[in-house]
């Protein structure tokens, strides 16, 4: 074969390829067989054949290295698979407790995350959603301050004439209050009735079933239903041209729209055209009652619609050039700010939203004891693997003196990691599904459903995650274990126990450090929900039931009070159109010849102070026997104390009526103490009263009516008896006041409840850690509490002495851990108005929670260990 010379070589390219592919012991020998063949080939049949023989072998080679690869890296696996699941058998106790921590932690991961990506997927679902936004209205003029999300009706059409950028506005508005629809003589109580404009169905994305969108709210006395409620009314969905009457006028259904998805900012099930309204057919700048949105063209600058907006503020909302400038002088701001529509939910909370939004906030807190409980859980498999490697140093120096390699012992150590972390996976899910239903609940969140139910790839990363936090929990284990050295370990020269264990102590600290951070938290979330509840509100919102009229009892309310007072259950009953926990209208007023600007207004007749169990501070409210209370007004301290005068009682005030003589005098004769009618988010705000029977028209939409204690039930059922008399064709509802007011914290409260109970798993995640490292620890001193005992040791002694170095960790954390909650709590706290003074004390108690558990767990353990015959540890040992 030599004699061949270089002709004799094979092709450069298959030469290397077959050089890789062969074994080393057999390549010189293969490689001159195949050389004669291949030149033997060349000669006789030809280049062309000769190269499509050889590369034949290429192919052969290849697949037979990669069938004997194959075969052996899974003999290998399955070996590693093997052993993992011997050793997890074997080693029960320890291996329940790394898979029920690493699992607890991946439920609540689980749990949260599908809450976490619900809140921000908040209104995503729409095209274009990148390119929508929402304009708002901002006053701050002195001493008045005022943001809200209501626009007047006039900006949409300005946006799409004056600003080239805009491709479609649309306004429109939702009422907050349930109103009477009647069909076909069948009378509901209806939510979610709003008016909108034309472009509603062009601009956002809740699709037509039946109608046409060029046309479906064009026409005056026209309405769109969502599917829901038009199989509620007529049992089917094919229902344009039928009549609904919604507060006595007649309105024609010209679309049905697929209902909106619970990730809406706003809900509205009825939406009728806003052509049908005076008021919206000449729109006037000053006046707000509508929502306007827009969505710009692409790659439009969206600085060139702010620019718009501030010459529209100049030019519509000051009567002219001077007023504005005097305004700017006194360092007012006045504008109308823009919100991506997708940033909404989680960051807006202005005036007169349509619901209550979510709070950005929670979601990243919530996210964080995600997070949290995951790392524990993943420190909980570092600590205990890492405080085992004396208990596995024995078998690494026989295995690596039968020959086993430091890769080789790596991998199955890598592979129980990950072995462990799959089986915590399963469990995990199982947890989650079982959790579900509680949890849904628990949220206000019917329609969750597990990630990778909903979204399949999202388990596809939950399964990559879970194999990154095996790898990652059991990357340093493996390194450390499979460094000990053979002679060192079989010559009883490696450290045993749990001292010089840098890491571990680092990892305890970050895990003692995340659990009194949430405690603390939760303690604090706690004490603020309980000032909230239990703090002076300024009226008494206990025993008093409301009844929602929508304005139809009119005249009728004077026999409905006058029968029912006759009951000793019903002590007494005012009409208004607004409780606390409500919103209230707001309507530009002031000091007769003073600046006028929007103040919150209700209207209620002479019952509302006794019925709300409210005090005046000056004056005097409402009276039937008064003549003159038609044109009387009472107004709240905060109003009080705005407008500078200390003789008000006697003076007129001027209210905006909407009417032909724009504003009204009210006579002032009460100022009133102030009181909570909004949530203690919000400073008590300037609030003026009317009398519900003066000269300014409106609607009672509430009756309130104050109850005994002790006969509740026998009052309800009087009222309702009453109440199908006078009007039989409505329907009977009622809810009470404290439900309504406390509805204003419900993200609280439900943030509250969320967070006590995830702070709960966290915390046990970081107990069953904290058992399997001290129960190691008390296994790898048996030899010392022996030694101890015979000595003389105390139990309280030995406990001390074990307790040490874990108290020590404890006091390290709480060094890190307090001013991280003291900074994240008070953030937090800067939500309300009104709320608690930081003190030291949750931060005490966190501590101590934590050294009470430290110390029943050490001290269960060391009373074990110390009762035990101290000759037998001696003798194991």
């Amino acid at each position: 074969m030599a004699a061949h010379g270089d002709k004799s070589r094979l092709p450069l390219l298959e030469r290397c390829l077959l050089g890789f592919f062969i074994p080393k012991e057999d390549r010189s020998f293969r490689l001159g067989d195949l050389e004669e063949v291949y030149h033997r080939t060349r000669d006789t049949e030809g280049a062309y054949t000769a190269r499509l023989w050889l590369a034949g072998q290429v192919l052969r080679y290849l697949g037979s290295l990669t069938l004997t690869h194959f075969f052996w890296r899974m003999t290998m696996i399955l070996n590693y698979i093997k052993v993992a699941l011997r050793k997890m058998v074997k080693q029960k106790g320890y291996t329940l407790i790394n898979i029920l921590g690493l699992a607890i932690g991946m439920t609540a991961t689980i749990l949260l995350f599908m809450w976490v990506q619900d809140e921000r997927s908040y209104d995503r679902f729409h095209d274009n959603a990148n390119r929508i936004y929402r304009a708002t209205l901002e006053y701050h003029i002195e001493d008045w301050h005022l943001t809200q999300c209501n626009t007047s009706a006039a900006l949409a059409p300005a946006l799409m004439e004056q600003c080239p950028g805009v491709a479609l506005a649309t306004r429109f508005t939702g009422n907050s209050n349930e109103l009477l629809v009647e069909v076909n003589g069948q009378k509901f109580n209806q939510p979610g009735v709003g008016i909108g404009d034309s472009l509603f169905f062009k601009l956002f994305t809740f699709p037509l079933i039946r109608g046409d969108v060029e046309t479906v709210l064009n026409e005056p006395n026209t309405v769109a239903l969502s599917e829901e409620t038009a199989l509620k009314y007529f049992g089917h969905i094919n229902v344009v041209g039928e009549t609904v009457n919604i507060s006595n006028t007649d309105y024609r259904v010209t679309g049905v729209f697929k209902d909106m998805p619970p990730n809406s900012h706003f809900h509205l099930d009825v939406l009728r055209s806003m052509t049908t309204f005076n008021g919206f057919r000449v729109p006037n700048w000053g006046n707000n009652s509508v929502k306007t949105y827009f969505l710009m063209k692409e790659n439009a600058d969206i600085g060139t619609v702010k620019k718009n907006l501030a010459d529209m503020t100049k030019n519509h909302l000051f009567q002219n050039e001077e007023q504005y400038n005097q305004v700017m002088e006194k360092g007012g701001v006045v504008g109308m700010p823009l919100q991506r529509l997708t940033d909404i939910h989680l960051n807006s909370d202005l005036l007169w939203e349509f619901e209550a939004n979510g709070n950005g906030t929670y979601v990243d807190f919530f996210t964080v004891i995600a997070v949290f409980t995951l790392v524990i859980a993943a420190i909980n498999y570092m600590n205990l693997a890492t405080a085992r490697s004396a208990a596995r140093a024995r078998e690494v120096g026989i295995r690596k003196t039968v020959g086993s390699t430091r890769s080789t012992l790596m991998r199955q150590f890598l592979m129980e990691s990950i072995i462990t972390s799959l089986v915590a996976l399963a469990v995990a899910i199982i947890l989650s599904g079982m959790a579900l239903p509680a949890f849904r609940n628990l949220v206000g969140k019917s329609w969750l459903q597990l990630p990778f139910i909903a979204t399949p790839w999202i388990l596809a990363l939950m399964l990559g995650i879970t194999l990154l936090i095996g790898f990652a929990a059991g990357l340093y284990p493996s390194f450390y274990l499979s460094s000990f050295k053979p002679t060192a370990v079989l010559g009883g020269k490696l450290s045993r126990g749990m001292k010089g264990a840098k890491l571990r102590s680092v990892l305890v600290v970050i895990q003692f450090t995340l659990s009194i951070i949430l405690l603390t938290a939760t303690v604090i979330v706690s004490r603020q929900m309980a000032f909230i509840h239990n703090n002076d509100i300024g009226f008494d919102r206990e025993e008093v039931l409301l009844l929602n009229t929508y304005g139809a009892m009119g005249s009728s309310v004077s026999t409905f009070r006058e029968e029912l007072l006759g009951n000793p259950e019903i002590l007494s009953i005012s009409a208004c159109t607004g409780v606390p926990g409500k919103r209230f209208n707001n309507r530009s007023m002031g000091l007769a010849g003073g600046d006028k600007h929007g103040v919150n207004l209700i209207m209620a007749d002479e019952d509302y102070l006794n019925v709300l169990g409210m005090t005046m501070a000056e004056g005097r409210f409402f009276s039937r026997k008064i003549s003159t209370d038609e044109t009387a007004c009472v107004i709240n301290e905060s109003y009080a104390r705005e407008l500078n005068d200390p003789d008000l009682i006697g003076k007129n005030i001027e209210i905006w009526t909407g009417g032909q003589a724009s504003y009204q005098p009210f006579t002032i004769i009460g100022i009133i103490k102030d009181y909570h009618y909004e949530s203690y988010h919000e400073r008590i705000k300037s609030l003026a009263i009317l009398n519900q029977y003066g000269s300014m028209p409106g609607r009672e939409n509430f009756i309130a009516i104050r109850t005994r204690t002790e006969s509740m039930k026998g009052a309800v059922e009087t009222i309702h008896a009453k109440w199908s008399q006078l009007m039989p064709e409505m329907p009977f509802e009622y809810t009470f006041l404290d439900a309504v007011y406390d509805q204003q914290y419900q993200n609280e409260v439900r943030t509250g409840q969320v967070f006590s109970i995830f702070t709960v798993f966290t915390i046990f995640v970081a107990c069953i850690g904290l058992l399997g490292l001290v129960s190691f620890a008390m296994e790898q001193r048996n030899k010392e509490i022996g030694i101890r005992k015979v000595l003389g040791a105390s139990i309280q002694r030995l406990t001390a002495i074990l307790a040490k170095e874990f108290l020590v960790w404890i006091a390290v954390a709480n060094v890190v851990a307090w001013p991280v909650a003291y900074l994240i709590m008070n953030n937090w706290l800067e939500n309300f108005a009104y709320r608690i003074n930081l003190s030291v004390w949750p931060f005490l108690f966190s501590m101590l929670m934590i050294m009470v558990v430290t110390g029943i767990t050490v001290g269960f353990h060391t009373l074990k260990a110390a009762l035990t015959n101290p000759v037998k540890s001696l003798r194991t040992e």
